[in-house]
Order: structure tokens, then sequence, then C-alpha cells
């Protein structure tokens, strides 16, 4: 089975200069782990929900909370974002993207074209999906 049967083209995408407050936002709304970072219509990173986590002080909206906590909503998705993201073409098949998967630790594969344009995701879940099914 190929890629285009199984991947995801609802594309949640963020701008560089997006911040981590925003980006917590988005995280704590939708039901998805990752953003895709683009800029000028090109893919340039992705964001997960761990990496947003990760740079967020445990302070921020507690009683503790201080400047120094808040400000770290203000990285950018930029400076947090996995940069030259694994992509995978459409016209592979999905066994391909789970090895592929596996041997680059990513659970997330942008998918583009033959035009290297994103046309949309596809996650380990969908991988699993394929398999079970």
């Amino acid at each position: 089975m190929s890629i285009k049967k199984m991947m995801t083209t609802r594309l949640i995408t963020v701008s560089p200069t997006d911040t981590v407050g925003r980006l917590s936002e988005i995280f704590a709304k939708l039901p998805i782990h990752h953003v895709l970072v683009v800029e000028a219509d090109k893919l340039i990173g992705v964001v997960s929900d761990r990496d947003v986590l990760r740079n967020i002080s445990p302070f921020v909206n507690t009683k503790a909370e201080e400047a120094k906590d808040t400000f770290t909503l203000t990285r950018q998705a930029k400076q947090i974002m996995s940069k030259k993201p694994v992509t995978i073409r459409v016209d592979r098949p999905v066994r391909e993207a789970g090895k592929l998967m596996l041997e680059k630790k990513v659970s997330l594969l942008p998918v583009v074209d033959e035009n290297e344009q994103l046309i949309g995701v596809l996650s380990w879940k969908d991988v699993m999906r394929f398999i079970v099914e």
C-alpha cells in the first residue's frame, strides 16, 4: 500500500516566529503531537509537544511564577524545532516509511511530492494501523 492512501492531509503548520506559548495552546486544543514549521511555503522544521514541554518553565501558571518563567513562553518555533526534518515521498510504500521511522528515530514523517512540496504527514500510528489492518 502506498503512503498516499494512509497519510493525513490536514496539516497543522506554524511560522518560525510563532512562540512556545502559541505552540502550547495549539497542542492543548488539538489531538496532535507535532506541528510543521513552514516558511515561504517550504517545510523547514518540526516541533513536537515534547519539544514545547521541555522549553516551558514548570513554574508557569503557578504561584511561584516569575518573569524568567513567563519569558520561556516567548521562545520561537525556530529555536526549538528539529531542523532538516526527515521526509518521505508520497509514492513510497508504507513499509519503507516504517523502516525509515525506526532508523531515524522519528514518529512522524512529512510527506512530499516529486517536487518536494509538502502534501501530508504519516505518523507511527498510521503505520501501526496499516500493520493491524
